[in-house]
């Protein structure tokens, strides 16, 4: 899962930094680290992302059912591409409710999955709900 992410992640960043033209680089607290086999990198052989960063990927809104948070919850966060989320949209978060997700929520970052669509809680059991994402690799 963590590979799918993080080559998600460096492709969406790939696009966003060839469109400015300069690798940017973190200017707060670093949120999310991408390392391993990328083509992009603003610290040694990584991509970190503080909070600028990650807002400047196409971010998407949309209320999920959180198991774990227990009800409807209005999430901020980047869509992931593969498989199963070409189907269901899979996402990295950064907001919950329009405010920064704090550690008692599993911020700064978390994996979250569409569980209100029919036959989610069967592909995706609640315990592939990632918190406190803060690194992934790439490797293939």
């Amino acid at each position: 899962m963590q590979r799918l992410i993080g080559v998600t992640l460096a492709l969406l960043m790939f696009g966003s930094v060839v469109a400015c033209g300069d690798v940017p680089t973190p200017s707060e607290d670093v949120m999310l680290t991408v390392s391993g086999t990328i083509a992009l990198r603003n610290a040694g052989k990584e991509f970190r992302f503080d909070r600028q960063l990650l807002e400047q990927l196409p971010a998407n809104e949309y209320e999920v059912d959180d198991p774990w948070l227990r009800g409807t919850q209005a999430y901020r966060g980047v869509e992931l591409k593969f498989e199963h989320a070409l189907e269901y949209p899979i996402f990295i978060v950064y907001e919950l409710d329009g405010e920064s997700i704090n550690s008692d929520d599993g911020g700064p970052v978390k994996l979250v999955f569409p569980y209100h669509v029919e036959g989610v809680r069967d592909l995706y059991s609640r315990q592939m709900w990632a918190w406190y994402v803060v690194e992934t690799r790439v490797e293939y």
